[in-house]
């Protein structure tokens, strides 16, 4: 039976794999995790199909403008740099948007109107 652990062993072969696991929990933190900090739409291109994700702050004084049924069909958001932009979605908007103050919205632009695939409330 082979030992586990040879007279020569050393535990540098253990410090390596947890210094590269520890790098990588610091790049997941500081760059990917979910935050609730505002972003920018500066970071999207104007007619691109690319969804991405952005927080953003719901413009209440604007308003929402809704259906013949009542259903909420889009309202204005507003980023870190409050640039204003119009947000509609191809899925229903859900009404509890209107008590909302930050949501997280996946989608991409279209010259100056956001179109979400996904809008999820934050705060």
């Amino acid at each position: 039976m082979k030992k586990l652990f040879t007279k020569g062993w050393i535990p540098t072969k253990l410090i390596f794999p947890a210094v590269l696991v520890a790098v990588i929990a610091v790049i997941y933190f500081t760059y990917f995790a979910p935050t609730k900090e505002l972003g920018s739409f500066s970071k999207f291109s104007s007619g691109a199909e690319i969804n991405q994700n952005i927080n953003v702050r719901i413009d209440k004084s604007a308003g929402f403008d809704k259906d013949a049924n009542g259903n909420i069909i889009s309202f204005y958001v507003l980023d870190k740099n409050n640039v204003k932009v119009q947000v509609t979605s191809h899925e229903s908007i859900p009404p509890e948007i209107a008590d909302a103050d930050i949501v997280e919205l996946l989608g991409h632009m279209h010259g100056g109107n956001f179109t979400a695939g996904k809008i999820t409330i934050l705060k």
